[in-house]
């Protein structure tokens, strides 16, 4: 899949940028899309939203060296997320509508899921969109 950089404009109702994200619990990973509009973060996944706070409101934000930045952990309101970019092993792809409403639609007609060289590359984006 290709993730389109939108511009963020009041207007502009598309993200800045998604990308398909696992919520990282154990042996339990929840599939959903993390985005960044208007300086605001926001972690969804089919359960609804985890996360939704301004980038100032947020406590604290890593790419740990051993994720190999397909991989961060974030801290908003004293909870710790710890977040992968790349499918991990027996976890399900984010729900299609998810991504069709995060990343404008889903042109090539199936869910896209990351591989780990494509979290790499998320991560990278996500990392200079942070400023981490």
């Amino acid at each position: 899949m290709t993730t389109h950089l939108t511009p963020a404009s009041p207007v502009h109702l598309a993200p800045s940028y998604a990308t398909p994200a696992w919520l990282v619990r154990g042996l339990t990973n929840d599939p959903g899309v993390l985005s960044l509009y208007a300086g605001r973060l926001r972690l969804v996944t089919a359960t609804g939203v985890v996360f939704d706070a301004p980038l100032g409101a947020v406590e604290r934000l890593a790419f740990p060296w051993y994720l190999g930045a397909s991989g961060l952990r974030v801290t908003v309101g004293g909870h710790r997320y710890r977040i992968a970019l790349h499918r991990p092993h027996g976890a399900g792809a984010p729900p299609l509508r998810l991504l069709d409403v995060a990343t404008g639609s889903a042109e090539d007609g199936g869910p896209a899921v990351h591989s780990a060289l494509e979290g790499r590359r998320a991560g990278r984006v996500w990392r200079t969109l942070l400023g981490v």
